[in-house]
């Protein structure tokens, strides 16, 4: 049987079409379940992380990520072990129970917690004693006599602990000032550093890296004597600090979220941790 031309180029048309259709649908499904990292947690790793996700993304432009978000340390763990990001954010260790949840904590950083004061301020730095006093509401007023704006964070707070472990005393008196309701409490670490920025005279917690990263209108305090910096915290001098450290379940671990904590790890990654007032602190897990 003959067939015409026209036939067979309209057969070969249809299979064209066909082909055409069929890999346009594989690759719009490919790209609907295409991976997006999720990565959210604590406040206090957000600017180094969009910094570092920025700079992996010169790179892979072609890992998408989900734009960080604030759930804090506690959000971070439950929505890990929920699978519900990809690599959780924490400024703390694991405690009690969420020891047993099969999450794995790897380290990549430390960053001082910073006694942050407006730049209106005139001090130049606190002991612990006067510390305890201005959060028990004993002491009052700055040198020059302007009044103290005291700030304060929730309980469970990652400062929070640090300040507790670190600073005698400070667990008793934050307990006293949460019982009474004494200070205005900001939530999340984006909201501290606003009001320390916009108010005069203001005290609160921050961290070292945020503000070079940011570059935040907020003074840090000498805390003894000693001034915040990577060298003060590596030493032991300067004694508050949070060591930030992504979390996740290993079964869950894709090669994108793989290759992303391996570069936040890798010399460049510690180059731009460093440049940003943060220590490098990758522990191989």
């Amino acid at each position: 049987m003959r067939i015409s031309g026209v036939s067979v180029w309209k057969s070969s048309r249809s299979a064209i079409c066909c082909i055409i259709m069929m890999s346009a649908s594989i690759l719009l499904a490919k790209s609907a379940i295409a991976e997006t990292l999720v990565v959210a947690g604590s406040g206090t790793n957000l600017p180094a992380i969009r910094l570092l996700i920025k700079a992996f993304n010169h790179h892979h432009p072609e890992i998408q990520f989900a734009e960080p978000s604030n759930i804090g340390s506690d959000g971070a763990i439950r929505a890990t072990a929920n699978s519900a990001v990809s690599i959780g954010l924490v400024s703390r260790a694991l405690i009690g129970d969420e020891n047993k949840l099969g999450l794995v904590v790897a380290p990549y950083s430390r960053t001082a917690v910073a006694i942050g004061v407006n730049p209106s301020v005139k001090d130049e730095g606190i002991t612990f004693k006067e510390l305890n006093s201005i959060y028990q509401g004993e002491k009052t007023t700055w040198k020059d006599g302007n009044k103290i704006i005291v700030l304060n964070r929730e309980p469970g707070e990652s400062s929070i602990y640090v300040l507790e472990e670190k600073v005698p005393g400070f667990r008793e008196v934050y307990a006293d000032s949460i019982k009474n309701n004494r200070w205005s409490i900001i939530l999340k670490d984006e909201g501290m550093n606003r009001k320390i920025e916009s108010l005069p005279y203001s005290i609160g917690f921050t961290d070292m890296g945020a503000i070079a990263s940011q570059k935040l209108k907020i003074k840090m305090l000498k805390l003894n004597g000693i001034y915040p910096s990577p060298a003060t915290v590596e030493s032991g001098a300067y004694p508050l600090y949070k060591t930030l450290s992504f979390v996740y379940r290993p079964e869950r671990l894709t090669p994108d979220a793989k290759a992303f904590m391996s570069y936040v790890c890798s010399t460049e990654g510690k180059k731009i941790l460093l440049h940003n007032n943060y220590i490098p602190y990758c522990l191989n897990k």
